[in-house]
């Protein structure tokens, strides 16, 4: 593997297949995350209709899936900035962007609820003091900036986050919206809005008002480029 770059808070490797792979730090003290918040229900056991709820760990394709969407993310927000800076310009764009790992203590687990051969999956990345749970990649991909960044606090000893669990401004949705992941649903695309008065008639699509522009794209890529120097 090639050396990318290298700065304290990560480092990208290209492999000769055009992957990238990021390295994130495993001192604990760089993470917010403590393996005792890990879900502790992990016995199907089953209740008194016959049901289950417990959390497993994560298989394989979806801890990769995971890790996928974190890496392309910091690529794209962080890692590309800090290579302009630097005036290094990569020859081809990657294809498959992965972290290695998550920060240290974060662990990530599927909960299992409902009929014991056929239970609701839903995944979780566990850890954080601050937050109880993530429930998707785009969930915590601004809190791994914050992390990245040194996990600076506010005056009232509160996280200097703009994640949408520690913030709590703008809502996951719109959040996704400004950083260019938002995938609106087949209704949506197809301009199918409800037929809410029942004349059978389809209604103008209403416009929402764009997310905060105090929020923009490259904000979350702009971390403390002191700490790299």
């Amino acid at each position: 593997m090639e050396c990318l770059i290298r700065t304290p808070r990560y480092e990208a490797l290209r492999t000769a297949g055009n992957s990238i792979f990021i390295v994130l730090p495993t001192d604990p003290a760089r993470s917010d995350a403590d393996s005792a918040l890990a879900p502790t229900q992990r016995q199907p056991t089953r209740d008194e209709q016959g049901l289950v709820n417990y959390y497993d760990s994560a298989d394989e394709p979806i801890d990769r899936l995971w890790r996928d969407k974190l890496g392309r993310f910091l690529y794209d927000h962080v890692v590309k900035e800090e290579l302009k800076q630097r005036g290094i310009r990569p020859r081809t764009n990657p294809e498959k962007v992965y972290i290695t790992n998550f920060p240290a203590n974060y662990t990530l687990w599927v909960h299992k609820k409902g009929h014991p051969h056929d239970p609701r999956k839903d995944h979780y990345l566990y850890g954080s003091r601050h937050v109880p749970h993530f429930r998707s990649p785009m969930e915590f991909c601004l809190h791994l900036v914050w992390l990245l960044d040194g996990q600076p606090m506010k005056a009232n000893g509160k996280p200097n986050c703009r994640c949408c669990y520690c913030d709590g401004s703008m809502s996951q949705s719109d959040i996704s919206s400004a950083l260019g992941r938002y995938h609106p649903s087949k209704r949506d695309r197809d301009g199918k809005d409800k037929d809410k008065d029942g004349d059978g008639k389809r209604k103008p699509r209403t416009k929402k008002p764009a997310p905060s522009t105090s929020i923009p794209y490259k904000d979350y890529t702009k971390l403390n480029t002191t700490s790299a120097a």
